[in-house]
């Protein structure tokens, strides 16, 4: 550690509603998936921003997009479903086709799980935040603290890192 250097805060988060928001996740996947108890869950976040000039003042929007993400090792399966921040409503399930995807990366700075998909595909891929989120977050759901959770995404990227080596892909460094 060097001298202005800081430790990390561990986010301040209340136990109680992040066990009721845990299972509300369960729940918003079992209700929409067939057989949800075969997957694993956790809750993820995708931002995007974008920057417009104009003649009086410029605009800087960000659009935040709350998923939570399903997904099975036995055939490496990936399913997100986004929900709203209050985790009340949420969209049908959509599979990503894991036959596209091409790369997998982590940054652990920032928490971000990226799913590249191949050229020509119809978006890039998937940028997934799967940070914990505290008391005083100001978007999404509040009190989500996830380590296990993210530690066994991580494990199953990692294991499907493997399987698009063998295939040959020239991958991102992997951190953890």
């Amino acid at each position: 550690m060097g001298l202005f250097s800081k430790k990390p805060k561990e986010p301040d988060y209340d136990k109680g509603d992040c066990e009721i928001k845990k299972k509300r996740i369960r729940e918003i996947f079992n209700e929409t998936v067939e057989n949800g108890n075969e997957y694993e869950v956790l809750y993820a976040y995708m931002n995007s921003s974008k920057f417009e000039q104009g003649l009086i003042f410029d605009t800087n929007t960000t659009t935040f997009c709350y998923y939570v993400v399903g997904y099975r090792k036995s055939d490496f399966d990936v399913i997100l479903i986004q929900v709203d921040s209050e985790l009340k409503e949420h969209t049908a399930a959509f599979h990503i086709e894991m036959d596209n995807v091409v790369n997998v990366s982590y940054d652990p700075k920032i928490t971000k799980a990226c799913l590249q998909y191949k050229k020509g595909y119809e978006s890039y891929g998937e940028l997934l935040d799967i940070g914990d989120t505290s008391r005083k977050t100001l978007y999404g759901p509040k009190n989500i603290n996830q380590p296990e959770e993210r530690e066994k995404f991580l494990d199953f990227l990692e294991e499907f890192r493997s399987i698009l080596e063998e295939k040959g892909y020239k991958l991102d460094k992997w951190k953890r």
